[in-house]
């Protein structure tokens, strides 16, 4: 198990209330590895967080299904930890929350 570091994050609502971002993990990413986010870093609230969904590329770039990873929140930082399955696979999280107040760019 280690700790994951995302490739790139995409923010796909800029101008709203609602954030959504979209995180890349490299395709080193091992069942029971971790991902720490702090929602701030994305404009999201502390308690605001309303979903979290992953894919995994199975054959990257070409297969790709939903991943079930467990999550949780404490203090402001969600972490990830990705499911049990498959090793060395690229991955992709999908972030959704409520924006932090006047805070919508």
């Amino acid at each position: 198990m280690g700790a994951l570091s995302k490739l790139e994050s995409f923010d796909e609502i800029p101008a709203l209330s609602l954030k959504r971002v979209l995180l890349t993990l490299a395709n080193t990413a091992d069942a029971a590895d971790t991902l720490a986010i702090t929602l701030a870093d994305y404009g999201i609230n502390a308690t605001g967080l309303l979903a979290v969904n992953s894919w995994v590329h199975t054959a990257d770039g070409s297969i790709i299904t939903v991943e079930a990873n467990t999550t949780a929140v404490s203090a402001g930082v969600l972490t990830v930890t990705i499911a049990a399955g498959t090793d060395n696979d690229f991955r992709v999280i999908e972030v959704i929350g409520k924006a932090i107040p006047g805070v919508f760019a």
